[in-house]
């Protein structure tokens, strides 16, 4: 959803969202289905597990920026 987001509104309240960073592999394949030139199923099995993944945090509000501790 953000990905489309043309404006500075924020589309979600999340304080904090957790996961796999996205790579160029599944920016190409986001832009492949939005093209139409790939259905839905062959969209989730490209993005099936490749290994080596390493996860992200997102602090998308100012409550959940309270909640980080310099270590």
């Amino acid at each position: 959803m953000n990905r489309d987001n043309k404006t500075r509104v924020q589309l979600h309240s999340y304080d904090i969202i957790y996961g796999p960073i996205a790579d160029d592999n599944i920016g190409l394949q986001m832009r492949r289905i939005d093209a139409g030139l790939i259905d839905w199923d062959k969209f989730v099995k490209e993005l099936e597990f490749k290994g080596g993944e390493t996860f992200q945090y997102f602090f998308g509000t100012e409550k959940s920026l309270k909640y980080l501790k310099k270590i």
